[in-house]
């Protein structure tokens, strides 16, 4: 038989997403301004061991790309950003954040 190679990834009955900080995506203001970064944010390792999948990668990719548009369009930086205007644009654009 021949199978795909890797692991399998399967939702188990009561098992829900997790939810994951703005905050994780930036750097203190201090150390840089106006930076998102969905990839090596701030996490445990624990944490970072399920936040490392890529379908996870993607998800938080597509939150960083829509904090910038909206910072833009706002003209806000992004630590400034209204969080509560984030979550109804990623929602609407059919993300799952609860």
């Amino acid at each position: 038989m021949i199978g795909p190679e890797g692991f399998r990834i399967v939702r188990l009955p009561g098992y829900a997403p997790y939810p994951v900080s703005y905050r994780s995506l930036l750097p203190r203001r201090v150390e840089a301004t106006n930076l998102l970064n969905p990839v090596t944010l701030s996490a445990t390792s624990v944490a970072y061991a399920s936040l490392r999948m890529e379908p996870t990668f993607m998800v938080l990719g597509q939150a960083a790309g829509t904090a910038a548009a909206l910072a833009l369009e706002t003209g806000a930086d992004v630590h400034d950003l209204d969080t509560r205007a984030l979550q109804a644009r990623l929602e609407r654009d059919g993300q799952i954040l609860h």
